[in-house]
């Protein structure tokens, strides 16, 4: 793959995220209620939805689509990208702290022989969920973890809630290239990010 021109763009990477956001309101909600409607059914007492399970499904799309376009970014095209991450998301500090996790479960899978893929949706399962009031101490993270990795309706739709939708990337790249921000407008929205990270 040749190189990615904009990788060096913070305003680039603000608006990849605020469009993987935008679609993910848009499309994630009947995901989750049928990851909660699973999770019932395992008699799990853990439930999908609201902005936790959006946050991390969202960040994890982000991840995946940086690893699959481009992946061999310089250090400072990476802090230019997550900084950038962390001013389209909310709180701030998230991005960082979801790329963070995203990268240790990767490096120290939850189960061997995971692909890449599936870390990142083990990752979302593990962060994106929420606890009911049946969730009555830490004996029950085991469980939860053992039966959601073992069933395969549930992880598919991990799978599904982590998965880019389709031609998003090419979008985003088509409309930035042609309302690209001048030379100018570049460094200060790199040097806003600098400032307030």
């Amino acid at each position: 793959m040749e190189s990615f021109r904009y990788k060096n763009d913070a305003p680039f990477w603000y608006m990849l995220a605020a469009e993987v956001r935008k679609k993910g309101e848009e499309r994630l909600d009947p995901v989750f209620d049928a990851l909660t409607r699973c999770a019932a059914g395992l008699q799990l007492p853990i439930r999908f939805g609201g902005e936790k399970s959006l946050a991390w499904a969202v960040i994890c799309q982000l991840f995946l689509i940086y690893s699959d376009k481009t992946p061999n970014m310089a250090r400072r095209e990476y802090a230019s990208m997550v900084s950038a991450f962390a001013h389209a998301l909310t709180p701030p500090r998230f991005a960082r702290v979801g790329m963070k996790r995203i990268i240790a479960n990767i490096t120290y899978p939850s189960s061997p022989n995971r692909t890449l893929g599936e870390c990142v949706a083990d990752t979302f399962l593990a962060n994106g969920l929420s606890v009911t009031e049946v969730y009555d101490d830490a004996s029950w993270d085991e469980i939860i973890l053992s039966r959601s990795l073992s069933n395969p309706e549930m992880m598919a739709l991990c799978q599904e809630a982590v998965t880019p939708p389709l031609g998003l990337w090419e979008r985003v790249v088509d409309h930035y290239g042609t309302h690209r921000p001048g030379f100018f407008s570049r460094v200060s929205f790199r040097a806003k990010n600098w400032l307030s990270s």
